[in-house]
């Protein structure tokens, strides 16, 4: 028989454990909130343009150089800034990489180097490989098929399919071209910023033709160079025109020693169509340009410049 001393033991055992109940609840409810404000920030950074050419991890790499291109769709893009180490300066030049390569890959990396200390301020640019179907064109308009003048069935289906596939290539063309022009432009904008008044764009390769499409009719660029420049059939045959009209800007042709024929058709099409502003320097050249052909690079752009 329980005495009334235990019962009462009883009884404030029980209200102890109602009353502590509620409190012990509340705090393992606020543990992982108070956890949780301790950790840092995961919150997603501003969307950026997707390259796939790492732009972080060099950002990391060159962190002093890097800088953040505001494009028109409200993404972003990596270039790498190197201004110029002799004063007084002689300008700037945008320098675009080839296709599928980063702003220090190939000779950009030294070349930025080579032409800041020859007063020249540089700022690199990436590229992404373009889309598939346009590099495939450019290797069939090397093959020209033969005409079938009566297509059976099964040839009009390929045809048929020939089409869709042209039109899907025009369309991503399109789309990788003005990714270009955006880039470009972002690149003039940074460099006005910082007060540059002179400016020379310059495309690596393949990107020779989409900095001179990208220059025509802006007159405050001071000129354009081509190294060790690429052009498909297509691009070949536009050139003259792309190139016929009234500009202030000249173009430097900087060319592999070893593609000599190909430069002098180039060089002789332009003299046809009366293209003025053209001038053409062959000098010895890796294929694609390395980092041993930078100061070659940089010593003939910056003579060009001072001329």
């Amino acid at each position: 028989m329980l005495t009334v001393r235990a019962i009462r033991w009883v009884l404030l055992s029980v209200l102890l454990g109602v009353v502590m109940t509620p409190s012990a609840t509340v705090l393992a409810q606020e543990a992982p909130a108070s956890s949780g404000a301790k950790a840092p920030s995961l919150s997603a950074p501003r969307a950026m343009s997707v390259t796939g050419l790492g732009e972080w991890s060099l950002a990391e790499t060159y962190p002093e150089q890097a800088v953040w291109l505001n494009l028109e769709d409200d993404t972003r893009a990596l270039a790498l800034f190197q201004a110029e180490l002799v004063t007084p300066g002689r300008g700037a030049l945008i320098v675009l990489a080839d296709e599928g390569q980063t702003a220090a890959e190939g000779i950009l990396g030294p070349l930025r180097k080579a032409l800041a200390e020859r007063g020249v301020a540089a700022l690199a640019l990436g590229l992404r490989l373009p889309p598939e179907t346009l590099r495939l064109n450019r290797q069939r308009a090397l093959v020209s098929a033969p005409a079938s003048p009566d297509p059976e069935p099964a040839a009009e289906a390929s045809v048929m399919i020939d089409v869709a596939e042209e039109g899907a290539s025009v369309s991503g063309s399109t789309d990788y071209r003005a990714g270009v022009r955006h880039l470009l432009t972002a690149a003039l904008q940074e460099l006005e910023r910082r007060e540059y008044d002179r400016v020379v764009v310059a495309g690596v390769g393949w990107s020779a033709e989409y900095v001179t499409d990208w220059a025509v009719g802006r007159d405050a660029l001071a000129g354009v160079v081509w190294v060790a420049p690429r052009f498909s059939a297509d691009q070949r045959s536009g050139l003259s025109k792309m190139l016929e009209g009234e500009r202030r800007w000249q173009v430097l042709d900087l060319h592999d020693s070893g593609q000599v024929v190909e430069a002098q058709a180039r060089a002789a099409d332009l003299g046809r169509n009366e293209v003025a502003g053209y001038q053409r320097q062959p000098l010895a050249l890796a294929n694609p340009p390395r980092s041993e052909d930078a100061e070659r690079v940089a010593s003939r752009i910056s003579a060009w410049l001072n001329r």
